[in-house]
């Protein structure tokens, strides 16, 4: 999807959470709203970064295609990140002053610590992952290697056999 149909249902979710606060719902949902709202960022999040991880190495005989021009995608990633800024704000309101306060500035820093370690869980996961498909296809090449080096020397010992024994042959020691 693109990041402004993504931002649209972040928009949709996130007056979700208001009209919630606004009917004095309990906490628990608008934590449930607050909840399907950071699940949309999370979708822009990972729109923006398979655009960016596919604009930077196309496959070799891969067709280049852009659905937009440079400007309008900017502008959309751009107006995109800045609604998203806007709604971060209004929840840091909702934390310190709004309807969440009884949590208050403590309770805003300790979301923002739980949300950074969440994402550094995510980002070594991500990077373990790699480091073991690296390792797995590197395995696979030595595996290559060996093999060929071993048909190679077997063939070469096997001709040289060969070639000696027909050479017994051929002298009459056989």
């Amino acid at each position: 999807m693109d990041p402004i149909t993504i931002i649209a249902a972040a928009t949709a979710a996130f007056n979700g959470v208001k009209k919630a606060v606004e009917l004095g719902r309990e906490v628990q949902d608008i934590y449930g709203q607050l909840s399907i709202w950071a699940g949309h960022v999370g979708d822009f999040h990972q729109a923006v970064a398979a655009m960016e991880a596919r604009d930077k190495k196309p496959g070799l005989f891969d067709r280049i295609f852009f659905a937009k021009s440079e400007t309008a995608e900017a502008f959309d990633m751009f107006a995109a990140k800045q609604k998203i800024t806007e709604m971060e704000k209004e929840i840091y309101h909702m934390f310190t002053w709004g309807e969440l306060n009884h949590l208050g500035q403590d309770g805003y820093n300790e979301f923002r610590r739980m949300r950074r370690q969440v994402t550094e869980k995510r980002q070594k996961i991500v990077s373990d992952q790699m480091e073991r498909r690296r390792e797995f296809f590197e395995g696979i090449k030595l595996l290559a290697i060996i093999t060929a080096v071993l048909v190679l020397g077997g063939s070469a010992i096997w001709l040289m056999i060969s070639w000696m024994l027909d050479q017994g042959a051929a002298a009459g020691k056989w």
